[in-house]
């Protein structure tokens, strides 16, 4: 009996205790390099990439970048967790301070690290994604990765 009552207790340790991350944007592997002195970055508070300095995608639909100041940045997937369809990309609002989905408009917060979803359907936030910026000859480089 014991060992019965061992095996089980185990068992619903494993299956309860081990959760994966249900974020329902697919994990994808990159790493990307955007220099913040090209035209179409530097001074702005936030922007929209797609291909990264060297002409390669980022993430799965792009990223939103928002610049919190003091060299830090927040970066989050374009790609929609609630709608879940490449040609449901979310985008920049006026102000730069959130981002609606076109699809299910859904509008996260982006001013902060998380991207909370503040209306709309998503019963997710934004997928962040790491980063880091280092000081170089060639300028200053973002690097994005997960």
């Amino acid at each position: 009996m014991r060992k019965y009552l061992f095996v089980i207790s185990y068992t619903l340790l494993f299956v309860f205790g081990c959760k994966e991350d249900d974020h329902p944007v697919p994990n994808q592997r990159f790493t990307a390099y955007i220099n913040l002195m090209l035209p179409d970055y530097i001074n702005k508070d936030a922007f929209v990439a797609i291909y990264d300095s060297y002409g390669r995608r980022i993430g799965i639909g792009g990223v939103i970048v928002y610049r919190v100041g003091d060299g830090r940045y927040y970066v989050f997937e374009r790609y929609c967790p609630h709608d879940e369809e490449l040609t449901c990309l979310v985008d920049l609002e006026e102000g730069n301070t959130s981002a609606q989905c076109p699809c299910c408009e859904s509008r996260f917060f982006i001013m902060s690290e998380t991207g909370d979803c503040i209306e709309g359907p998503s019963d997710y936030s934004l997928k962040p994604y790491r980063n880091r910026v280092e000081s170089k000859s060639n300028g200053t480089i973002l690097e994005i990765y997960n």
